[in-house]
């Protein structure tokens, strides 16, 4: 009895997690001044690669070509091999504050945004809820950063590299990604928060980004993560 009682309050647990997500959310159902569709269109936005947005679960992961923090163009194609952990983020939203470690000690928002409360670090999460080294060389985590502190458009270098700076996103297998403008439209707004969990094969295995994710973060996309890093070669990350 003992056991299934810890069972019952550690998916209670999970389950308030994932509400408390969710209250972090940002509620508009478009971005302030969004004028344009992920896709593109006449209202001036740039033309978009020749891939789909946003990514399809089940299909190939878009080879986004997009700058770092430190001014470099990274391609998500030169990343294969490895199983890539991919968190769209609004750069004012709370949850989004938080899982870059917005609650750790002395952190706090970026920029003075609202850190969510209750929920772990990306960090945290993947240790607890994964069972996973966050520095494990097979695995890279992209912070994908879609919208400015106004969620009016794409960040600037500067923002991503003082975001980077803020929450010390360093190391081999960490990437702060800055978002381009044809990526501004309600097909991105809608993935805020979430991850997208990409196999070494480029595929998108897990999605649960937004406010009706097609798979749970807690209870399908973190326990997935390690018999996915599995699948990478010995030698192959």
């Amino acid at each position: 009895m003992k056991r299934r009682g810890d069972a019952g309050r550690q998916l209670l647990a999970l389950g308030l997690l994932a509400a408390t997500c969710l209250a972090g959310c940002w509620l508009e159902a478009e971005p302030r001044g969004a004028g344009a569709a992920a896709t593109g269109d006449a209202a001036g936005t740039l033309p978009r690669p020749d891939h789909i947005w946003p990514p399809r679960a089940g299909e190939l992961y878009p080879d986004l070509e997009l700058l770092n923090a430190s001014g470099e163009r990274i391609s998500l194609a030169s990343l294969k091999g490895r199983v890539i952990l991919v968190e769209p983020i609004g750069m004012d939203c709370p949850a989004c504050n938080a899982f870059a470690g917005g609650n750790r000690p002395g952190v706090g928002g970026f920029q003075g945004a609202s850190s969510q409360q209750g929920l772990p670090s990306v960090d945290e999460a993947l240790r607890r809820y994964a069972g996973v080294d966050p520095d494990d060389p097979r695995l890279v985590h992209v912070q994908l950063l879609l919208y400015d502190m106004g969620r009016r458009g794409a960040p600037t270098p500067e923002l991503g590299r003082r975001w980077a700076e803020h929450f010390g996103v360093r190391g081999p297998n960490r990437l702060v990604l800055l978002g381009e403008p044809y990526l501004i439209g309600p097909a991105s707004y809608a993935m805020i928060p979430g991850f997208q969990l990409v196999d070494r094969e480029g595929l998108l295995r897990f999605d649960s980004t937004g406010h009706r994710p097609l798979h749970d973060l807690w209870r399908e996309l973190l326990p997935a993560l390690a018999g996915l890093l599995d699948e990478v070669p010995a030698g192959g990350a």
